[in-house]
C-alpha cells in the first residue's frame, strides 16, 4: 500500500509538470522576426560636381591627397618657432603654389572652375555656403595654433 501511495505521488507530480518541449520553448531566447524588405522607391541620385565637371575619381584622390600633405606641411611651419612671422608667410605661400601646381597638373583650371561652380550652386540651392577660396581675417596659423596663439 505504501508503495503504491508513493507511486501514485509520483505520478500526480509528474502529469503536474510541463512538458519538456513547452519548458524549451518558454526558455529559448526569442528572436525578432525579421521585417518583410520594404520596395524602396529609387531617389534619382544627382552626379557628384566632380563627375559633373569631368574629373576622374581617381583625379580627385590625388587632389585630397596634396591638399592634405598642405595642410600638415603649414601646420608644421606654424608650430615651428624657430621662424619669424614673415618667415612663416613666406613659406606658407611657396608650400601653397607648389600644390597649386601640383594639383593643376592633374585636373586642369577649367575643371576646376566648373567644379567650383558646380558646388557653390547646389550651396546655394540648399540654402547654404560653401567656403571656397581663402585667408580672409586671420593668418594660417592662427586656425591652426587657436586661441593661445593670439597676437597681441
Amino acid at each position: 500500500m505504501k508503495r503504491r501511495l508513493v507511486t501514485l505521488l509520483w505520478a500526480v507530480i509528474a502529469l503536474n509538470l510541463p512538458h519538456p518541449n513547452l519548458f524549451a520553448q518558454v526558455m529559448a531566447p526569442r528572436v525578432p522576426a525579421r521585417p518583410a524588405p520594404v520596395a524602396r522607391t529609387q531617389v534619382p541620385h544627382e552626379k557628384p560636381c566632380w563627375e559633373i565637371a569631368g574629373i576622374s575619381r581617381s583625379a580627385m584622390t590625388q587632389r585630397k591627397g596634396i591638399e592634405q600633405q598642405a595642410r600638415a606641411q603649414v601646420e608644421s611651419v606654424c608650430h615651428d618657432s624657430s621662424l619669424s612671422e614673415p618667415q612663416k608667410h613666406a613659406k606658407i605661400r611657396e608650400i601653397r603654389q607648389h600644390s597649386r601646381q601640383q594639383v593643376e597638373g592633374i585636373i586642369s583650371p577649367q575643371q576646376q572652375e566648373a567644379l567650383k561652380s558646380c558646388q557653390q550652386e547646389r550651396a546655394a540651392a540648399k540654402g547654404g555656403g560653401v567656403h571656397v577660396g581663402g585667408g580672409h581675417g586671420a593668418g594660417p596659423c592662427d586656425e591652426v595654433a587657436g586661441p593661445a596663439a593670439e597676437h597681441p
